[in-house]
């Protein structure tokens, strides 16, 4: 039994402040991530993804997000040019970390890693970037990033910074309210010129392109680009459909649709709110079956072959009942299995394998 999470935040508990770059004092940076950690994301005082909890899981791997949200709330348009550095320290801190684990668990850089850990049931983790304002405005940081093992890039978040229009990502917030906090984001812009360079470039660098939290726009925009990379897959690593649950963040049909013909892959986020209808926020169903209907939808319309699980663990997110931290992920391969018989080596690895080998070089 093995699994392959896309996207789970391993490097949100890791040291902080990266060593450079910060115009934040480091105790104060460490205070802002305690106080959202506690407040947002920890279980109990404690992260839902550590080594700890990871070698208590199922053996297999997961997307490692690096994520500074000092470069991205309380900021203008413009892309922090330290951005970038503070990305390669967070590589540092998590690499150095995963070092003294003496093995327990492994950074994979290249497909050809992915296959040999996962064969050997040896744990292990690859760096994927949420957010191309992480480039720090400059294109040419693509291919460093790249020569960093990185393998994939979610061109969006949560505010607009300069790259990409985003969705609204914020759970019970207005999208009239949503539009207030992002007074840059223009309507009808999907990529600017500048994420049209970044998103060329992380294709002609072999990372695959994620459009979670991306507008309709900046997904159309990337498919277009995509045209020009054919046999590159496009993904959505965290997402839910809006067949099941009727926010714009999630993923229509014919986007499930678009992301399968090019050979992609959507990860099914393990957050309730994102996987039921914005009338059923109060007292809807939590747990299991509301992630088994998503998957199911998304093998209705495009099969199977394109489907697979993007925790999202410690990303701000509640987690649905079942699958709190990462010590619960044997409880949740066991309740795909059961439900997904046929499938479930697909949707619980095979997807990801597949996918990662085709658009991702690694070093």
């Amino acid at each position: 039994m093995a699994f392959i999470d896309l996207h789970a935040h391993y490097p949100m508990h890791t040291q902080f402040p990266p060593r450079v770059g910060s115009d934040v004092s480091d105790e104060g940076k460490k205070l802002e991530f305690f106080v959202a950690n506690q407040l947002l994301n920890f279980v109990s005082g404690h992260p839902r993804v550590t080594l700890t909890e990871f070698e208590a899981g199922s053996p297999g791997g997961a997307g490692s997000v690096l994520y500074d949200p000092d470069d991205e709330f309380f900021r203008d348009a413009k892309p922090r040019p330290v951005a970038f550095q503070n990305l390669l320290a967070q590589i540092e801190n998590v690499e150095k970390e995963i070092a003294a684990s003496h093995g327990a668990v492994a950074i994979a850089k290249n497909p050809a890693d992915v296959n040999r850990f996962f064969q050997a049931n040896q744990r292990f983790l690859f760096h994927c970037m949420e957010g191309a304002f992480a480039f720090g405005g400059d294109p040419g940081n693509v291919a460093k990033a790249a020569a960093q093992g990185v393998a994939y890039v979610i061109i969006a978040h949560l505010f607009f910074r300069g790259v990409a229009t985003c969705a609204n990502a914020f759970p019970f917030l207005p999208d009239e309210l949503f539009a207030v906090l992002n007074p840059d984001q223009d309507a009808k812009t999907g990529l600017t010129p500048l994420g049209e360079e970044i998103v060329s470039e992380v294709f002609r660098n072999r990372m695959l392109v994620d459009i979670t939290h991306c507008s309709d726009l900046a997904r159309a925009d990337i498919f277009r680009i995509a045209k020009n990379f054919p046999g590159s897959p496009v993904i959505s690593s965290h997402n839910g459909v809006q067949h099941q649950s009727a926010y714009p963040l999630n993923l229509s049909d014919d986007t499930l649709r678009q992301i399968a013909d090019t050979g992609g892959v959507m990860g099914v986020i393990l957050y309730p709110h994102w996987l039921r209808q914005p009338a059923e926020q109060i007292f809807g169903a939590d747990g299991f079956p509301v992630l088994f209907q998503t998957i199911q939808h998304i093998g209705d319309v495009v099969g199977f072959d394109h489907v697979a699980i993007g925790s999202d663990l410690d990303g701000f997110i509640k987690p649905v009942k079942g699958c709190e931290t990462y010590a619960q992920t044997p409880a949740l391969e066991s309740a795909v299995r059961a439900r997904f018989p046929n499938d479930a080596d697909k949707i619980l690895s095979g997807n990801v394998l597949r996918v990662l080998n085709a658009g991702w070089k690694g070093v």
